[in-house]
């Protein structure tokens, strides 16, 4: 599981950076970027990936350590 989350970290630093076009020099303060990200349908999209991704790999180790923990239940049994 490890392997798992640890490769697609990996996979995913190692990606060029998917900019779209335009400049970003209108970002001068955190307000600003906060409209930004929210106001852009592709940052939107890029958010809620991340999130889905994040809760699937939460959900991947956390059925894999109850996997884990019946096994060694049964074991003990």
């Amino acid at each position: 599981m490890k392997q798992l989350v640890m490769t697609s970290l990996l996979a995913v630093a190692s990606t060029p950076a998917l900019a779209h076009p335009g400049e970003h020099d209108h970002l001068t303060g955190l307000e600003s970027a906060g409209d930004h990200l929210l106001g852009s349908p592709f940052h939107q999209l890029m958010f809620v990936a991340a999130i889905g991704g994040l809760v699937l790999i939460f959900s991947l180790v956390r059925q894999a350590r109850k996997a884990k923990k019946q096994q060694a239940a049964d074991r003990a049994s």
